[in-house]
């Protein structure tokens, strides 16, 4: 995909703990669709598991959602898979 010389630049100039934010949600996100599709589900399938509206769970798999801990929860027993799993620096381990 060619990427535009003006929205690289801007990039740059983007705050690194904002960066990362956003890309934890790109990658919880990535994660939901991934779980999704193993389970032969679509967000139609998650809205209905989750009580939630079609609309919002679209809003949420846009990856600019802030998902809070409750709703990962939620999302995780109703899937049936972990979404997000923590490591902490003391547990990993150099190859």
């Amino acid at each position: 995909m060619k990427r535009s010389k003006i929205l690289e630049e801007r990039r740059k100039h983007v705050n690194p703990e904002i960066r990362k934010s956003i890309d934890l949600s790109f990658q919880i996100v990535d994660r939901i669709h991934e779980v999704l599709e193993e389970k032969g589900l679509r967000q139609k399938d998650l809205a209905a598991m989750l009580g939630k509206s079609e609309a919002e769970i679209s809003k949420w798999m846009r990856g600019t959602h802030n998902f809070t801990i409750d709703t990962l929860v939620s999302i995780e027993t109703a899937l049936g898979a972990p979404i997000l799993q923590v490591f902490h620096q003391d547990n990993l381990q150099t190859v």
